[in-house]
């Protein structure tokens, strides 16, 4: 059988790669719910931007700790068996949120995210690893753009529907409805058995298989460039959510729920066009791919420079629907030049070394925001947030033109890296 052309046959034709897809759609709904529940909360308790930053920080940083060991996990056990065993952990740690419900006891946000986190970023690296492997190398956009659509198509349900939910009944039920989202994430994922659930890493030691990892990640042009591309952009990607949340409760008075609005908008464009770009993006060619990933950032950055200058709400949201439309087309690219250059026995180790470089400066461009926010203008906070993204793009660019121009493009090697120009 020929491989899949468009996102709709791949999921038709692979039973087992469309259960795990129907997990994650599951468990992405009740994280939006949760993450517009946790904002709500702490606003309501604190009304500090920084409070809200230091929460979302803290929501990123364990990626560098637990998601780099748990690519670590991801290669010595089974997979699937991660996943299962950490969907059960978040299931727990969602009602445990509950406790948090008061002033006196709003700290037990801070640790219960990051723990939450820690086990979200070990199931995702068990995810990385092993469910590539459902797919055909020829099928990587359209099977990163499987994984993104979920987020994206939840997001504007979980979003908007939790959105709704905390500002007419509260907080309480959105998390019961993110622990709820867990089983069954865990019962769709039991009934998966094929793909490379084992990576057959030899039993040496733990720091051994980290250096591993990290020696194929820098040795490897491809993936050396990306980690350089994630840590510049991500420094203006991480505060932005904290200043959309920000903007829709403080600027726009949306009401306790109004971030859910922004998540719903970047959803449901996100969505439509990544279903339709999935498809167009897994016929280019590695330059090609490269060419879309410079566009994306540089495009994404410039829009969320101009965010916070519309004085109502419905220009707001029509800007975070372009930027959402920009970001979309960034992973399936991103995504096939990362799996084609990493094999099956580093790639929990690699897919989380990337999301661990991700994840670090999201925490920090977060914490940053909440704080500026504090002092600053919001249209300011979003000139300085979205420099880093626009800088980052317009240097990937210029990178693989001087490449194509010298007939240097070598496939899937071409992009900036510290040491070395690709």
């Amino acid at each position: 059988m020929e491989p899949a052309r468009t996102l709709r046959e791949l999921l038709v034709r692979n039973r087992d790669l469309r259960m795990l897809w129907l997990g994650n759609l599951v468990s992405a709904c009740g994280g939006w719910f949760s993450a517009v529940a946790v904002f709500a909360m702490v606003y309501a308790h604190s009304g500090a931007g920084l409070a809200a930053g230091l929460t979302l920080a803290v929501r990123y940083l364990p990626g560098v700790m637990a998601g780099v060991w748990g690519g670590v996990l991801a290669d010595r056990a089974d997979r699937r068996a991660v996943m299962l065993v950490t969907d059960v952990l978040m299931a727990a740690l969602a009602l445990a949120f509950l406790l948090a419900d008061d002033p006196g006891r709003l700290w037990l946000v801070y640790p219960l995210t990051f723990a939450s986190a820690a086990a979200g970023f070990v199931f995702q690296a068990a995810r990385n690893a092993w469910m590539p492997s459902l797919a055909r190398p020829e099928e990587y956009p359209l099977y990163s753009a499987a994984v993104q659509v979920n987020g994206l198509a939840f997001q504007a349900l979980g979003g908007v529907a939790g959105g709704l939910v905390v500002t007419v009944v509260g907080w309480r039920w959105a998390f019961a409805v993110n622990a709820a989202s867990f089983l069954l994430s865990a019962w769709l994922t039991a009934s998966v058995r094929s793909g490379d659930r084992f990576a057959g890493v030899a039993s040496h030691g733990w720091w051994r298989s980290l250096r591993e990892g990290a020696a194929v990640a820098a040795r490897t042009r491809a993936i050396a460039a990306l980690l350089l591309l994630e840590a510049v952009f991500c420094l203006g990607l991480g505060g932005t959510i904290t200043a959309m949340t920000y903007l829709a409760l403080r600027v726009h008075d949306l009401g306790q729920g109004g971030a859910g609005w922004f998540y719903g908008v970047q959803g449901v464009v996100g969505s439509v066009v990544l279903v339709v770009a999935a498809s167009r993006i897994r016929a280019l060619g590695p330059s090609g791919r490269h060419l879309v990933i410079g566009l994306s950032c540089l495009a994404e950055g410039v829009l969320t420079m101009l965010l916070g200058l519309p004085s109502s709400v419905l220009p707001a949201l029509a800007l975070w629907g372009l930027i959402a439309a920009a970001e979309v087309v960034y992973g399936p690219a991103a995504m096939t030049v990362l799996l084609t250059a990493a094999p099956n026995e580093v790639r929990g180790r690699v897919t989380s070394l990337w999301s661990a470089t991700a994840t670090l400066s999201l925490g920090v461009s977060a914490a940053a925001a909440g704080a500026l926010l504090d002092r600053l203008d919001a249209s300011a906070v979003f000139a300085l947030l979205g420099l880093p993204m626009a800088v980052a793009g317009g240097v990937w660019l210029a990178v693989h033109r001087r490449r194509d121009v010298a007939g240097g493009a070598d496939g899937e090697s071409l992009g900036p890296r510290v040491a070395d120009r690709s």
